[in-house]
């Protein structure tokens, strides 16, 4: 990053996108910690939470349920990292109340879209987000598929936010014998930038494009 810049009055930026810039959101030096995050972070508490539910799952009742508990999951994840980001994180900011919403959820990103420290969900969001949807498939799933499921979807957010990450940050490898995971990653950066710098009303899928398909939101320029 080459350059800082304060957001002295948040609601007056929605227009404006401030490329290889990182953006102060607020003045106090504690609500602007809980607003940054290492990319290493939602590993760091995710990864163990997944893999003690894993554990919890087949010591409980057995590995026979633990790969459709997994996918449920993950494919759960999927429909929720497009239902949040279509209807949550791009709200449309018509008065102060949402346009606050807006710009602390997720307009900071796309008006400072190279802020390396805002690219991943930060825990003040993600934890309690985890503990609401535990509590969720606690109350939806039988008894077999709760944790089985649930470390599916823990599983499903990490790839979000790392294929997210990646987008930004991380160039497609150019190894021959990665030449698919390159492919991968060209696909889903083409789409995300098009979300960015081209049409916002399209391409809420980070980590796949099948909602967007689905619900007919694919920008055609994206394929």
């Amino acid at each position: 990053m080459e350059r800082s810049t304060q957001v002295a009055e948040r609601l007056d930026t929605l227009d404006a996108v401030h490329r290889d810039t990182i953006a102060r959101m607020f003045k106090s030096d504690f609500m602007e910690v809980c607003s940054k995050v290492h990319p290493v972070v939602p590993a760091l508490i995710f990864i163990p939470v997944s893999l003690w539910l894993v554990f919890v799952s087949v010591v409980d009742f057995g590995w026979v349920g633990l790969a459709p508990a997994l996918a449920l999951g993950v494919f759960i994840w999927t429909l929720v990292e497009y239902t949040l980001h279509r209807f949550l994180f791009h709200i449309e900011p018509r008065g102060p109340v949402s346009r606050l919403i807006y710009f602390n959820l997720h307009g900071v990103h796309h008006h400072y879209p190279d802020d390396y420290y805002r690219l991943v969900m930060v825990p003040v969001v993600s934890i309690p987000l985890a503990f609401l949807f535990y509590s969720l498939f606690a109350l939806a799933l039988p008894s077999w598929a709760i944790d089985g499921a649930f470390a599916g979807m823990v599983l499903g957010y990490l790839g979000y936010d790392y294929s997210h990450f990646a987008t930004h940050f991380v160039r497609p490898p150019k190894h021959p014998l990665l030449r698919p995971i390159a492919s991968v990653m060209m696909a889903q950066r083409k789409r995300h930038m098009r979300h960015h710098f081209g049409n916002h009303e399209c391409g809420f899928g980070v980590s796949t494009g099948f909602w967007d398909h689905v619900f007919r939101t694919v920008d055609p320029k994206s394929l």
